[in-house]
């Protein structure tokens, strides 16, 4: 698989996401999300010169952060 490329689970849903893709996910800017995971308040992975983001992982921070509004 390329860099280019990206996982599928069995139902076709992406298992990892650009930066990009997950800014645009949560509505927020691509900057925050570098800030984030700087800060290691979200987990990323490196793939040769490619970093992804899994959908798990946004989605629980989405949790954590809505649950303590």
């Amino acid at each position: 698989m390329s860099a280019s490329e990206t996982s599928r689970n069995d139902r076709g849903n992406k298992l990892a996401v650009t930066y990009r893709e997950a800014a645009d996910s949560i509505g927020v800017c691509e900057r925050t999300i570098w800030g984030l995971v700087r800060a290691g308040q979200l987990r990323a992975f490196r793939v040769g010169k490619s970093v992804r983001i899994p959908v798990a992982e946004l989605e629980r921070f989405v949790s954590e952060t809505t649950a303590s509004v």
